[in-house]
């Protein structure tokens, strides 16, 4: 069962490198690495998720015809 995250984009994306820091620096035990590489999974698609609703977002935006007033354009 998948838990929600409950954090920021940018927190999400610190976490995330701490753990690819710890898992390159080979500090953690076995059990250790599987469970930081789990969290690790967890974190990329969250990230991923709220990418592409902003992406879906902007777009949405774009064919409103807000884009300029959006960007500043």
């Amino acid at each position: 069962m998948e838990e929600k995250i409950n954090m920021t984009y940018e927190q999400a994306v610190s976490e995330l490198e701490e753990i690819i820091r710890k898992l390159e620096s080979g500090e953690a035990s076995l059990d250790d690495s599987i469970a930081l590489y789990s969290r690790g999974m967890e974190l990329s698609k969250f990230c991923k998720e709220k990418l592409d609703s902003i992406v879906k977002k902007i777009s949405i935006l774009g064919q409103d015809g807000e884009s300029e007033s959006a960007f500043g354009e």
